[in-house]
């Protein structure tokens, strides 16, 4: 079958043969190509060549960097989709690093049509056409430039990850407006992550910090409690 459009690129820094070919498989079958490093030395010379629609990244690799390093050296200079693929468990890990900017977290073994739901849902936030469009609120105080995918908070460029982006535009097209964390959920990352209703928080918390003077005392993000969130009064 002929696709639409040409391959997304997705480059796969993992140490385990099977599961690379695995993960090749299930990607070409979504029309990507994947690119296969098994070390972090390599990750890092592929991400200096070229540029990469989406990276998945193992967090132990055997040998150079680890996946923490790597992560955060594309952040800095990326909004580049990064998904943790690693038996790496618990609570403690998928913070660190959705904290180093990652925009996913996946553990092994992972399902088939999961992990392949995920993929198309950060491709597609990624290549879905965006209007040239620069939206300003209060007083200028935040500007967020939907087509660039960037915004400034009180005259300084402030970086968000993929996925904050995605809920931070949600925010923009609907100001003052009270958005059920389902339709939050749906309008920013897709239905398929309609039963993460709690993987949203911690981003809720990133934003906070990114754009109000008072984290703690929040006046752009706003919680309505047992509804969802409201941007800006």
């Amino acid at each position: 079958m002929s696709q639409s459009h040409p391959p997304h690129s997705v480059l796969i820094v993992e140490d385990d043969l099977a599961l690379c070919k695995q993960m090749a498989l299930l990607l070409q079958e979504i029309n990507c190509k994947p690119q296969i490093c098994h070390n972090g030395d390599d990750g890092i010379a592929w991400i200096n060549k070229r540029t990469f629609d989406l990276v998945i990244l193992d967090v132990m690799l055997p040998e150079g960097l680890n996946g923490w390093s790597i992560c955060q050296q594309i952040r800095a200079r990326t909004n580049t989709p990064i998904i943790f693929m690693t038996a790496l468990t618990g609570r403690d890990n998928i913070v660190r690093g959705l904290d180093l900017g990652a925009d996913d977290y996946l553990t092994k073994p992972f399902d088939p049509i999961e992990f392949q739901a995920r993929i198309r849902a950060h491709l597609r936030r990624v290549s879905s056409a965006v209007p040239h469009q620069l939206i300003m609120f209060g007083n200028d105080e935040i500007e967020i430039d939907l087509k660039n995918r960037t915004a400034k908070v009180r005259g300084e460029t402030v970086s968000f990850t993929t996925r904050e982006f995605q809920i931070l535009e949600v925010f923009a097209r609907y100001p003052g407006q009270v958005i059920r964390t389902a339709d939050l959920l749906d309008k920013a990352w897709g239905e398929e992550y309609q039963d993460a209703k709690k993987n949203i928080k911690p981003y809720i918390h990133y934003l906070r910090k990114k754009l109000e003077r008072d984290p703690a005392s929040p006046f752009w993000v706003r919680t309505v409690r047992g509804v969802g969130y409201r941007f800006g009064p």
